[in-house]
């Protein structure tokens, strides 16, 4: 009695499978590929596998899985920023301004050093690029100029269209009597460190790992614009995130928005 020759007996396309193995005869397993005596296959693999399909995510799924710590970060500075003001409203009332400020800027260097400590990996790489020298950054100073230039138009045709003659800000500022480096330091120097460390090198590097840059950009403006808890300025706050935000995605390194930051505020205090 002759041996069967083994052979590639895979069954072509389109036809039946056979019931039986061709090589050792053993009844075969519909759902599998092979016969389970000789392992000889009849059919392709992908005949019995299932149909890959690729996974899709929302951006909020996206969010969720790959920036967990956004919703922890966003909400804590706004639960500290809301606690931080309401604490040195009821201690001090509507007229000390600034002890408020003084108040809840404490606050946030706290929490920004906790979670700065907490997550410093991400932050250490955007430290260690200086970012000053690239042409991103000349460009950013450029549209900074542009920016404080729409600044002034839109909130001069604010006021104008209110009957005012200054903001609540600069009446606060004005009669809190301060030495100009106290209000340099808790306006202009505390925000432009605090803020983009928060926003642009934790918020916004966490939300490039699960979004596109765009939107990450737009998603971190968005929220560094509510957390101002201003209606009337959100949409210029906005652009400024945008700005801030492009210049540090561009550059890899927090020097360049920290200081777009800082020459924003102090320019605003001093001209505006």
């Amino acid at each position: 009695m002759n041996e069967p020759v083994r052979t590639d007996s895979t069954s072509p396309a389109g036809s039946d499978p056979p019931r039986e193995c061709t090589y050792c005869g053993a009844k075969l397993d519909p759902s599998l590929y092979f016969c389970t005596r000789c392992a000889t296959p009849y059919k392709s693999a992908e005949s019995v596998l299932p149909a890959s399909r690729p996974i899709y995510l929302t951006t909020g799924d996206a969010i969720r899985k790959k920036a967990p710590h956004v919703p922890t970060l966003f909400w804590t500075y706004f639960s500290v920023v809301v606690g931080a003001g309401l604490l040195g409203f009821l201690a001090f009332g509507d007229d000390q301004f600034f002890l408020t400020l003084v108040i809840q800027s404490a606050a946030l260097l706290v929490t920004t050093c906790i979670f700065a400590a907490r997550h410093w990996p991400s932050l250490a790489i955007q430290f260690k690029r200086f970012g000053l020298l690239r042409p991103e950054t000349a460009i950013s100073m450029v549209a900074l100029g542009a920016l404080l230039g729409l600044n002034y138009l839109y909130h001069s045709w604010i006021l104008d269209l209110m009957g005012m003659e200054e903001t609540w800000m600069d009446r606060a500022i004005r009669q809190a009597n301060l030495g100009k480096g106290t209000i340099v330091l808790y306006l202009c120097v505390f925000p432009a460190v605090l803020e983009e460390i928060a926003f642009r090198g934790l918020l916004q590097h966490w939300l490039r790992l699960a979004v596109r840059p765009l939107l990450a950009l737009a998603l971190a403006s968005g929220l560094f614009a509510a957390m101002h808890f201003t209606v009337i300025s959100a949409p210029y706050l906005f652009l400024a995130g945008m700005l801030f935000g492009w210049v540090k995605w561009r550059t890899g390194s927090l020097y360049p928005p920290i200081l777009l930051h800082f020459l924003h505020n102090y320019i605003v205090l001093e001209f505006f």
